[in-house]
């Protein structure tokens, strides 16, 4: 195959489910994609709003009326009536690549006419085997979204997965090409200021949490871990932020609740940027997690992570040396022993600080993430 002269610059279009400029859609990872690849891309069209208006209010009514046997997000059909004005807009932009991020319905109705780069953190099978709240889905919509994820694996100039757990599963579950599907880590959706790798503090040890699901993300496995390590004499704090006190429920002594803070606003993204550089360890022991993006903040925090090795966990958390990963269904005690067996060896700790901050300018930012996706790209892309 013929591949794009190295010099030459192409044009680009870019959706997502949502408005791809918003830091607000999918915590701001469609955002990061577009404006790391505008190096390596002249963009044609960034879309703002890729579904009419009524699409979702449509699409939820149908749901109700069917009893849930109906998913608009999951219709072919529906989603290829509805893409109608943004192909159009497309069309116009004459674009050599479209990324579709997050966007599995819409990259579906655009393959047959555009070259698409599908890029996800998971397929619909592996959604289900992860989480029990999948189970819950119809069949028929378990169908359907099987039927979109494998046209667009087959047909896509690319598809680039955030983890090795989700390209695994293209290839086992859809039979995919392994050339045409790549792991390439997600970055990180902040501006965390520099950090030097860290020692462990004399006084207090600080934990921080954040994550806006507080079950599926493990909010009370980390509380309880705490309470584990008071009993046992350490002095530990747990800071939480993503939710609030309603959430919670009964805070326990030494854990403070910060609530939902917005990167958008400077006061909040000011906090977290604080709450990141007074922590010791970031804990966050999510029991369904498609990738993290928290993870790969905590890296660039120079912070050592803990969780559970699940999904797409263990490509940005590497076990035992940028942080320590639990089977699932490990205890809280269980986390709490693997803390103390960092607090008893600073010198672990400390190289596990270093490999974290190592690892996250090495792998986990979207300049690296980009890179990599742009000279894929220009490898498979014809004349």
């Amino acid at each position: 195959m013929m591949t794009v002269p190295t010099g030459a610059r192409l044009r680009a279009a870019f959706v997502c489910d949502g408005d791809i400029t918003s830091v607000d859609t999918w915590s701001g990872t469609p955002f990061h994609i577009l404006h790391a690849l505008e190096r390596h891309f002249d963009v044609a069209l960034a879309v703002r709003r890729p579904w009419p208006r009524g699409y979702h209010a449509i699409g939820r009514a149908l749901k109700i009326a069917t009893g849930r046997r109906f998913d608009h997000s999951r219709s072919s059909l529906f989603n290829r009536i509805a893409a109608v004005p943004v192909a159009a807009s497309i069309r116009r932009s004459r674009p050599d690549v479209v990324f579709a991020v997050s966007a599995t319905g819409l990259a579906e109705s655009l393959i047959d006419e555009f070259a698409v780069v599908s890029c996800a953190d998971a397929t619909p099978r592996g959604l289900f085997e992860l989480s029990r709240d999948f189970l819950t889905v119809p069949p028929v919509v378990r169908r359907a979204a099987d039927r979109i994820d494998r046209k667009v694996i087959e047909r896509a100039l690319l598809c680039v997965y955030s983890s090795n757990w989700a390209r695994a599963s293209a290839i086992a579950d859809y039979d995919a090409d392994p050339d045409r599907v790549l792991a390439i880590p997600f970055g990180a959706n902040t501006d965390i200021a520099p950090r030097p790798p860290r020692q462990l503090p004399t006084g207090a040890l600080r934990l921080l949490f954040v994550g806006k699901d507080w079950n599926r993300k493990g909010g009370r496995i980390a509380v309880a871990m705490v309470e584990q390590l008071r009993a046992r004499g350490h002095a530990v704090q747990l800071d939480i932020a993503g939710v609030g006190p309603d959430v919670v429920g009964p805070v326990p002594d030494g854990v403070t609740i910060h609530g939902m803070l917005r990167k958008d606003r400077p006061d909040e993204a000011a906090l977290l940027d604080q709450l990141y550089a007074e922590a010791s360890f970031f804990v966050m022991p999510t029991q369904a997690e498609c990738y993290g993006i928290v993870f790969a903040e905590a890296a660039h925090a120079a912070l050592p992570s803990i969780a559970y090795a699940n999904g797409g966990v263990p490509t940005v958390v590497l076990d035992g040396r940028t942080g320590l990963l639990l089977p699932p269904g490990a205890s809280p005690a269980a986390f709490a022993d693997i803390v103390e067996q960092l607090i008893a060896d600073p010198a672990r700790y400390a190289a596990m600080s270093q490999a974290a901050l190592a690892d996250a300018h090495a792998r986990l930012n979207w300049t690296a993430w980009a890179d990599a996706v742009a000279a894929a790209v220009r490898q498979r892309l014809p004349r």
